[in-house]
């Protein structure tokens, strides 16, 4: 016992003239908007700080030279 839905006919959709326009804002009308895009970038620049701060997982002598083929297994500043 399977139940389809029933098509439904189109609904008629005319375009109101005047209904929908754009309105100039003042500065006082987009300052939640310019609080939201700063608030945003804070969050973000936070998060990349911490990022940016977070101890590595290998020292530095261990990560310097892992991936090179050289076989001196020193850093690229081996002389």
């Amino acid at each position: 016992m399977s139940r389809t839905p029933r098509a439904r006919p189109p609904r008629p959709t005319e375009r109101l003239e005047g209904y929908v326009y754009r309105r100039p804002l003042s500065l006082t009308d987009s300052l939640p908007a310019v609080g939201a895009g700063l608030a945003a970038g804070l969050a973000v620049f936070y998060v990349a700080r911490l990022f940016l701060q977070r101890t590595p997982l290998l020292p530095e002598e261990r990560r310097l030279g892992k991936h090179h083929t050289s076989g001196s297994g020193r850093g690229p500043r081996a002389a």
